[in-house]
């Protein structure tokens, strides 16, 4: 009976342990989601959806972020909102239209200042301060370029603002997209809505 009870015990153990890594994974993964409340939104009780503005275009040689980022920004909302149970239709069916804007941005970090993570080297006897603590400081001292997007959901009828959300992405290459980071991002920040009721 003990050791069933040791094998429970364990196997609690490591899925929260498994538990406790991914939350942080997702903590440190450079994505920043505010989302609006969603009570407007859920009275509604709307399930068809379509883009507000056409996708945008793009040549062979643009420098424009919003035109390379489109086409992800598009995958992440459009594979979300299957999942959570919406429908996508062409817009003179829709009862909701979906928007995006996106800017780059800066988050201005800080530096801790009388912390330990501001020197190489603690106070107490024996004890150093680790290589990434080090770092970290150093790299949240200075202003992190971000991308910054907001989806805007608008009743189709009104052209009232039903819902929003805010998503910030870490910039880790100003001169690469990362469209994999850009879908998630995006797809985490329409997971705030929730699923369609059958009714």
């Amino acid at each position: 009976m003990s050791n069933m009870l040791n094998a429970v015990h364990k196997r609690i153990f490591g899925t929260s342990v498994m538990l406790f890594c991914m939350g942080l994974l997702g903590a440190c993964s450079g994505v920043d989601i505010t989302p609006a409340a969603t009570e407007t939104f859920a009275a509604t009780n709307y399930t068809r959806y379509a883009w507000r503005s056409e996708p945008l275009s793009q040549t062979g040689y643009s420098k424009d972020m919003l035109a390379i980022k489109s086409p992800s920004i598009r995958a992440g909302v459009e594979e979300k909102m299957a999942q959570l149970g919406y429908r996508r239709v062409d817009r003179a069916e829709a009862e909701f239209l979906v928007e995006y804007f996106a800017t780059p941005g800066y988050n201005d970090g800080q530096l801790s200042h009388g912390g330990s993570n501001d020197m190489l080297y603690g106070s107490s006897v024996n004890r150093q301060i680790d290589g990434a603590s080090a770092n970290n400081a150093l790299a949240l001292s200075r202003p992190v370029e971000t991308g910054d997007m907001q989806l805007v959901f608008f009743d189709a009828a009104t052209n009232d603002v039903l819902w929003r959300v805010q998503i910030s992405i870490v910039v880790e290459d100003a001169n690469r997209i990362d469209h994999d980071e850009v879908r998630n991002a995006v797809g985490k920040g329409v997971s705030a809505l929730p699923p369609v009721r059958d009714l």
